[in-house]
């Protein structure tokens, strides 16, 4: 099969397949029958392909302007295990028939689980062509039907394994080959076509394979087979997990924990730390950021090298990304008491451009799971508060209660409910503002905007760009034994990027969770959560409708919600804000106007100037709750 020959870890963003629940008995139509024995005929034979029990395959990679090589190891009927080294970067996969693991590019080891757990299972089964066994291997295969394009005519035979998501397999009428794969996945579809069919180790086998992600070109994957080795002895250790301790963190003081000071403003959680012991500089703790970033303006001005380019995936759309490796990363209270984590590969993006507008100030980069797995994470909203437990010593003493996590690649996940009926798996998400972001695929598929009652709109924004949300309240939320009435949730309108999952039902924001104190522990797969002194909160949206965003040309008005204050008081988007109750606007910080507007009563009047047409123009805006 096409995909074998190609590790699945050439990064997740290409190959991470949208698995669904198990499927039924084995069956193959007649129809189907006839082209897998026509392609086992003309590859080598079917008792030439029964024979393998094992294999091995190194090939040359391509990918993200980077060269590297990828080699994988198979063992019917389900093992399957790979490393690829691709520039800076170095990724080892594995699946025993039971157990699946992942050791990433900064040596840490991970045992998959959840989703993730499902792929392996599917990658195993594919890796190992089950679906040309006499049985299928437990999955279904039947033909689609046929299809045209330039390069010729194909029948798609689509192959449901009893795990995962389907494949369409395109075979060549002419030749009987199989000349594509297409598997729809959660964040895009992949596309395998093969070419240049060979005779390696007794069998006719693609020696070019290439990779792509619709839509995502600079994610094309390409790689040559240069050697197949069949029917070897390959030790068990290949594929069982081995945990690898990393050994790349440093606590300054406590070896046990280190207590660090946040500041907690835009419902984001700020940290200073310091790139390669230059001086602290301001990162954002996001726990659903799967890798470390840092703003490539800021890479600049650290001298690192930057190597590769790809196109990743934001909160509702995608960028560009490229490679470097940091020596350290800094982060110490005014008592000296810390950490340093050694030797990082991160993604260097333009951050700010997407970011600074609503922040008003310059961020260097995100905290992600490559600086927060390496912790028993504990984050105390109340006191603004960041304990760094090293995991093995550490034992959870507080008042909370312990609620199963499992990871989203990397990202923490936990079962929630809306209005007592619909649950889903929701991401945990550090670095989101919101309360709840419900994905479309989950929103469309229990009717919730039928639910929300009266509703706005709203514009959203992350890395890579901006998105469309309809806002509105549901009766009930739920996170294991805790749960508040009258939440506002969010329909995502994004249509890629992270909050166009069809895999997880939402993300679940700051809004909520600094309701809690919350302790993540990735080891031991718990978030134990904590009610605060916001616990009880009532969920709150800016009671002006006005958001203001900094540009080089001034303070903006960027959203006015209709039938908000701002919108009854005459703003209009793109006027220029000067002043606020007599203080210009250049005296306020972006979390001290959002108390105004967001945190105020309704009823409360405040006085905005503004420039529009080169005129100033003062605005009367009483607040209100729009929703």
């Amino acid at each position: 099969m096409t995909t074998r020959h190609v590790p699945r870890p050439i990064l997740a963003a290409l190959v991470a397949v949208l698995l669904v629940a198990p499927h039924a008995a084995a069956t193959i139509t007649p129809e189907a029958q006839k082209v897998v024995e026509r392609f086992l005929e003309v590859t080598g034979g079917r008792e030439t392909f029964l024979a393998e029990r094992s294999m091995r395959t190194k090939n040359s990679l391509e990918a993200f302007g980077l060269k590297g090589t990828a080699e994988t190891w198979n063992v019917r009927p389900d093992k399957s295990a790979s490393l690829t080294a691709l520039g800076p970067l170095k990724i080892r996969e594995g699946f025993d028939g039971k157990t699946a693991w992942r050791i990433d590019q900064n040596g840490k080891f991970s045992l998959r689980d959840g989703k993730d757990l499902e792929e392996a299972k599917a990658s195993g089964y594919f890796n190992n062509d089950q679906w040309l066994m006499a049985d299928q291997g437990g999955g279904d295969v039947t033909v689609k039907g046929s299809e045209k394009d330039s390069t010729g005519t194909y029948t798609v035979v689509t192959v449901r394994p009893p795990i995962g998501r389907p494949h369409d397999f395109w075979f060549d009428q002419k030749t009987g080959l199989l000349s594509r794969s297409i598997v729809v996945t959660d964040r895009g579809t992949v596309v395998t076509r093969s070419s240049d069919y060979q005779k390696f180790a007794g069998r006719l086998r693609p020696r070019a394979t290439l990779i792509s992600v619709q839509g995502m070109p600079a994610n094309d994957a390409r790689a040559i087979l240069d050697s197949v080795w069949v029917n070897l002895a390959i030790d068990a250790s290949v594929f069982a997990p081995a945990d690898q301790a990393v050994a790349d963190v440093r606590f300054l003081l406590n070896p046990a924990h280190a207590r660090l000071p946040f500041h907690y403003g835009e419902r984001h959680v700020w940290l200073k730390a310091s790139i390669n012991g230059g001086p602290p500089e301001d990162f954002l703790l996001d726990t659903g950021a799967s890798v470390t970033v840092i703003d490539s303006a800021a890479a600049v001005r650290h001298g690192l090298k930057v190597e590769g380019r790809m196109q990743a995936h934001g909160a509702g759309a995608a960028g560009g990304a490229s490679f470097s490796e940091v020596d350290s990363i800094r982060v110490v209270a005014q008592d000296g008491n810390g950490v340093v984590v050694a030797q990082q590969k991160v993604a260097v993006l333009s951050l700010n451009p997407y970011l600074e507008p609503f922040f008003w100030r310059p961020i260097a980069g995100v905290l992600g799971y490559d600086f927060i797995s390496r912790f028993v994470l504990e984050v105390d909203f109340d006191r603004e508060m960041l304990v760094l437990h090293y995991p093995p010593t550490f034992r959870y003493s507080g008042g909370g209660t312990a609620i199963p996590l499992t990871l989203a690649g990397n990202i923490p996940v936990v079962k929630a409910k809306l209005d007592g009926q619909y649950e889903g798996q929701f991401r945990l998400d550090v670095g989101s503002g919101s309360t709840v972001d419900v994905h479309g695929p989950f929103a469309k598929q229990h009717q919730l905007q039928n639910q929300l009652g009266k509703t706005i709109e709203v514009t959203g924004g992350g890395f890579g760009g901006t998105f469309q949300s309809v806002l509105g309240r549901m009766k009930k939320m739920e996170i294991g034994p805790y749960s508040w009435e009258m939440p506002i949730v969010s329909v995502s309108g994004a249509e890629t990027g992270g909050l166009a999952s069809q895999d997880y039902a939402g993300n679940i924001g700051n809004q909520i969770l600094d309701r809690f104190k919350c302790t993540f522990d990735y080891e031991r797969r718990v978030v134990y959560l904590e009610p605060g002194q916001r616990y009880g909160k009532r969920d709150r949206f800016s009671m002006a409708g006005l958001q203001v965003a900094k540009t080089p040309d001034g303070y903006r008005a960027m959203q006015i919600v209709p039938g908000s204050a701002a919108a009854e008081a005459g703003l209009l988007t793109l006027d220029r804000v000067v002043t606020v109750n007599g203080k210009p606007i250049e005296s306020y910080t972006a979390d001290q106007l959002g108390r105004i507007f967001d945190g105020g009563q309704p009823g409360e009047k405040h006085v905005v100037e503004i420039v529009r047409d080169g005129k100033k123009r003062k605005l009367s805006l009483k607040l209100k709750e729009i929703v």
